[in-house]
């Protein structure tokens, strides 16, 4: 499971994981066989390591990092973190998704 620069749209849905630096999906095919986010993680940022575990941690918990669903068939999307849009994910979601 490799993430992709952009959402594969021939897919059920993609996990999405956004930060300052770049994009990432991840595609899965059905609603209940999803990656687990821990995983796409540890593809992303290496999480052995205790201060890039801090680092995204932190970055999670000031809404740094945006991590959702879209599903290309609708274009609908799911934000599950952060809980409230800030200006910096409506930015992001923006230059991501043209939306």
């Amino acid at each position: 499971m490799s993430p992709s620069e952009h959402p594969m749209s021939y897919y059920f849905c993609n996990k999405f994981v956004l930060t300052e630096d770049g994009s990432y999906f991840v595609p899965y095919r059905s609603e209940f066989s999803f990656p687990p986010i821990v995983e796409i993680f540890r593809e992303i940022f290496d999480l052995d390591d205790p201060a890039v575990f801090r680092d995204v941690r932190d970055r999670l918990a000031v809404g740094e990092i945006i991590v959702g669903d879209y599903f290309p068939k609708t274009t609908e999307m799911v934000i599950q973190v952060p809980l409230e849009k800030s200006q910096y994910t409506k930015k992001r979601i923006r230059e991501v998704f043209g939306q």
